[in-house]
């Protein structure tokens, strides 16, 4: 059982240690993707603000060069193009286009082979014209992203977005037009995502409001993904140490609070535990004439506890103080009506060691007896061969007992090996007959031994109660040995509830 239970919480600590992990993984991607989308934006917006700020600066210059009505490529017209494009930081070259074709450039002059500009131009609603990494257009190897309207063109510089290109922190990225027929400029990361279904891309847009394109930024490494691999390795090793330092505190607390210990000390606290009543019927009028008071716990967790483990629990847990008074008070108050009612009517309570050895004990049960103004003689004290003290203690306390006017009862006599040494050391008023030797009443093996022990206790003038009475056989031999006898049992009923037993004694019809 042992074993099973171990393989239980180590099975429980598995799956709660990859819930947490998975939890811990599953947030920590969330919040890193949540930051990145946040740097995202941040470089999506400097992206569009840089691009904003080129386009601004084509626009003006070009329109610097219509603003000069330029007809032809002469010496003055070129020094006007290079007086205008001085002014201006992000336009590489300006130049003049007639019949399509490139014949003069603010850097390169007069053309000696004037370049003809083919198809393949962007038209954007705004009347300019684009086109991008166009090569041979001056006598060296390079290409140019070009705009031109009317008879003006103009060369965007080398690599425009050559600084963005290089922070390469993961994103892809490129500037198209609105409609997404022309791309302006596209950057592809080094880090992209193959054939994942899992974790996809993370894809951000922000438009222009000035001009006619947006900027398209993609993460290609969101969340987890971003992080180099010894550190995700590193980190996923410190997730699994917490979640298993945090499993272990959730298995730990669960279990203690699952442990009978804890939840017994709780119920102590909460007044959880109950008392259930044993009738005790007197044989000649088959009445009955009092009960005994169990004291029972229903857990929701471990069920019908006995009472012989919860009381063991409890000294152990040194509750067991508590657990006495409360029990006594809670009868004392339960069935007060009844024992007012009827003065001859009597409740039984068990006492073991702690009462029998704390001096103030029969004190504090007298001040209860006052409280609820139950008489002394109406309480019997039920003292069991099991206790295991000296007889002189016992003799004391019983002594004591009958000096306040309670009762003393011997009980589950026949179970020790003292019991004739009991009999004439303290002076009991009942002695209780063990359900062992009751229900060997019906064992003709064993019947000669019971009727010698019943002759014994019989001649010692001292009222006997039979325990454990279960059958019809065993209640009329009783009562035909001795029907000044009194019994309790299945025979006649179990242990009642305080209901059930106002219903009982209401009955006027009684035992049948």
């Amino acid at each position: 059982m042992k074993g099973k239970t171990l393989k239980t919480n180590n099975n429980k600590q598995t799956i709660y240690i990859v819930f947490i992990m998975v939890f811990f993984i599953f947030s920590f991607h969330l919040i890193v993707s949540y930051l990145q989308l946040n740097y995202q934006k941040q470089f999506a917006n400097s992206l569009l603000l840089k691009a904003e700020s080129i386009s601004s600066d084509l626009a003006a210059s070009m329109r610097d060069v219509s603003a000069i009505s330029p007809s032809q490529c002469d010496a003055t017209t070129i020094n006007e193009l290079r007086i205008i494009l001085s002014k201006y930081e992000y336009t590489h070259d300006l130049g003049l286009i007639f019949d399509d074709r490139v014949l003069c450039s603010a850097n390169w002059g007069l053309l000696d082979a004037p370049f003809l500009l083919e198809g393949g131009f962007y038209h954007s609603p705004s009347g300019y014209q684009f086109a991008a990494k166009v090569g041979g257009i001056f006598p060296v190897p390079a290409k140019y992203d070009i705009t031109k309207k009317d008879n003006v063109i103009a060369f965007t510089i080398n690599q425009p977005f050559k600084s963005f290109d290089h922070l390469d922190k993961g994103f892809s990225y490129k500037i198209v037009s609105k409609n997404k027929q022309h791309t302006f400029h596209n950057y592809s990361s080094q880090y992209q995502l193959k054939n994942n279904t899992f974790l996809k891309s993370q894809v951000l847009e922000i438009c222009s409001k000035k001009f006619q394109y947006c900027v398209e930024t993609t993460n290609n490494r969101p969340g987890l993904l971003y992080l180099p691999l010894y550190v995700s390795a590193l980190l996923i090793c410190l997730i699994g140490l917490v979640s298993f330092l945090i499993a272990y505190s959730i298995i730990s607390f669960l279990d203690k609070n699952h442990s009978i210990e804890f939840r017994l000390r709780k119920a102590i606290q909460s007044g959880d535990l109950y008392l259930e009543y044993q009738p005790i019927i007197e044989l000649k009028n088959c009445k009955i004439v009092g009960v005994e008071s169990l004291v029972r716990w229903k857990d929701a967790v471990h069920g019908n506890v006995s009472p012989e483990l919860f009381l063991s629990i409890a000294e152990q847990l040194s509750l067991y103080s508590k657990l006495a008074y409360d029990s006594v008070k809670r009868a004392f108050i339960e069935l007060s009506p009844i024992l007012h009612r009827d003065p001859e009517f009597t409740v039984a309570i068990n006492v073991n060691a702690y009462e029998i050895k704390t001096p103030e004990y029969l004190d504090r049960l007298n001040k209860l007896c006052d409280r609820y103004q139950i008489k002394p003689q109406q309480v019997k004290i039920e003292i069991t061969e099991r206790i295991g003290l000296p007889l002189n203690e016992l003799s004391d306390f019983a002594t004591r007992a009958k000096d306040f006017g309670f009762v003393i009862a011997l009980d589950d006599f026949g179970t020790g090996v003292s019991n004739l040494v009991w009999l004439t050391e303290i002076n009991f008023d009942i002695i209780k007959i063990d359900k062992i030797l009751t229900q060997s009443i019906t064992d003709e093996f064993k019947k000669d031994m019971v009727l010698a022990i019943m002759s014994l206790v019989s001649n010692l003038n001292r009222l006997v109660i039979f325990e454990g009475v279960e059958t019809v056989e065993e209640y009329s031999f009783i009562k035909e040995y001795n029907s000044d006898h009194q019994v309790q049992g299945w025979y006649f009923y179990k242990s009642l509830s305080l209901t059930e037993l106002h219903k009982v004694l209401d009955d006027k019809k009684g035992l049948q």
